[in-house]
Order: C-alpha cells, then structure tokens, then sequence
C-alpha cells in the first residue's frame, strides 16, 4: 500500500515507471561509490526524480507526526519513510555542490535527514567517507562561520549543529573525540557559543515593517530563533535520553520555523525534513530513541 501510495502521487507519477526503475538502478550503483558522484546528463533525471520522491513523502508529514495512532498514520509513515529512502538513494549518488560552503552544508544536511528517517544512517556516514571532499569544503565553512555577520552565522552554525545530531561524522570536534557522544557533545558546545552571541546580537525592533528588506530580516530572525529553541531541546533530550518525550514541542517549534520560510520552497523542504528527522529522533515516530553512532 505504501508503494502504491507513493508512486501514485502526482510528482512520481509523471516520470514513466521504467525510467524510475532505470534511474534507481543507477543511483544505486553509484551511491557510496568514491569519488565525486554522477554529473550531467543523468544527474538531472536523478535529481528530479528525488525531488519527486521528497514532494510525494511530505505530502504525508502532517498525518504521520499525528500523536494518536491510527491506520492513516501507520500508512503515512510507511509513504514518509519509503519516500525518504528512495530520495535519499537519488541524492547519495549526485555530485554534491562544492563551490559555495553553505551549499554543500545544506545538501550533507538535507542527505543526513534523509538518511535518518529512511533508517539509512550507516549509510550516511559512508556516504561521507566515499565524498571525502565535501568534508573539507564543511570544515572550511564551519571554521568561517565565527567571523560572519549574524544572519550568516547563525544560519551556519545551526545547520552544522544538526549534522552532529544527524550523524555526520564531520561535525566532531577534536578536542570531544575521547567523548562518548563526540557529535553530540560538539553540538552542545556549539549551541552553547551561538547563545552567547545571541545574548548580544540586536534584534529587529517591534515596530512597523517599512519596506520588504526589514519584513525579510524579521521573518528571517523569526525562523532561527525556532530553529535554535529546537535543536537545542533536541539536543538535550537525545543527550540526556529524556523520558517524556519532546517530539511535540520540538514539532511546534519547527512549524514556526517553516511558517517563517514559507515563501522559500529550498528552505521550507529542508526544514520539512529535519522536523521529520527530529521526531523520528526523539522517538515521537519510532516511538524509541535512535542514536546515529551509538
């Protein structure tokens, strides 16, 4: 029913089913294969077809976060998951952009989240070690991000503290390496770093927005503070294994956070999909505790 489901949805079904089984074939082949991942011409055909796999999954989001079991439910994550897995097989195989720092940050990112919903985590941290040269171009950014201004900072540094929730090998710190949870642990510290700045950074005042600069500029502090509230809650839970579980404060939180990016599709997916991971993290999915690299 699952498979029905998602490859009946309208973006799936528009790509012929014989050219998804041949794009599938080779995404699979290619995957964890080292080196720099498929290009042109097939990585367009690949990078639709996910696309068409995300869209297709999270069309299931809302049902499948629903805290009351259900038949709907239980069919939505099944979508959601099955879903995640075949975008993440597509994605795994592309050549990831490495020209711009915040790119390839957002692409481990969206992989990782990918990768955890879809039980794929194993293969998200092989994925790092066959594109070996994404790690740098992530090290070099996540080295800048203190010189930033605000926005980018605070926009880099959250999305590198996700990949340590996420798993990425990447987002250790070397001075955590002996730690039991070195990702996690690095997060923390980073999170820690990002509310001082905070405590001195301006925020937009409360008066009258004048033109479309200053409505960005509130929608966009808006958005990170929920960001930042909730991988911060995430972070704690996962560390100290919480017991009740967060996944419906954490849930409200990255909804502020999509409503805020609403106009930007790239952001609003991205954040799709780490509230998807999120909750599967925390347990309100699984309803058990995961723990990349535990």
């Amino acid at each position: 029913m699952a498979r029905t489901t998602l490859d009946e949805h309208w973006a799936v079904a528009a790509i012929p089913a014989d050219r998804r089984a041949l794009l599938l074939e080779r995404a699979d082949a290619a995957a964890l294969l080292p080196g720099d991942g498929l290009g042109e011409p097939i990585s367009d055909g690949l990078a639709l077809l996910g696309t068409a796999y995300e869209l297709a999954a999270l069309s299931q989001l809302e049902t499948a976060l629903q805290p009351v079991p259900s038949a709907g439910r239980d069919l939505a994550q099944a979508v959601l998951t099955l879903g995640a897995a075949r975008a993440f097989r597509c994605a795994a195989a592309l050549r990831p952009p490495i020209d711009e720092g915040e790119s390839a940050v957002t692409w481990a990112l969206r992989l990782g989240a990918l990768a955890l919903v879809s039980r794929q985590t194993e293969s998200y941290v092989r994925w790092w070690d066959a594109r070996y040269h994404v790690s740098e171009v992530v090290k070099r950014t996540a080295s800048r991000l203190e010189s930033e201004p605000w926005e980018p900072y605070a926009r880099g540094t959250l999305w590198v503290a996700w990949l340590g929730l996420l798993g990425a090998p990447v987002a250790a710190i070397p001075e955590h390496a002996a730690d039991e949870l070195p990702m996690l642990t690095a997060t923390r510290s980073r999170l820690a770093a990002f509310r001082e700045r905070r405590a001195e950074h301006d925020m937009p005042g409360d008066g009258p927005v004048l033109n479309a600069a200053a409505l960005r500029a509130r929608m966009v502090e808006f958005a990170i503070r929920h960001l930042a509230d909730a991988t911060e809650l995430l972070t704690v839970a996962v560390l100290r294994r919480t017991l009740p579980d967060v996944s419906g404060e954490f849930k409200l939180h990255l909804s502020a956070a999509r409503s805020a990016m609403a106009g930007d599709h790239g952001q609003d997916m991205l954040l799709a999909w780490l509230q998807a991971a999120g909750v599967t993290l925390a347990g309100g999915v699984t309803a058990q505790l995961e723990l990349p690299g535990f």
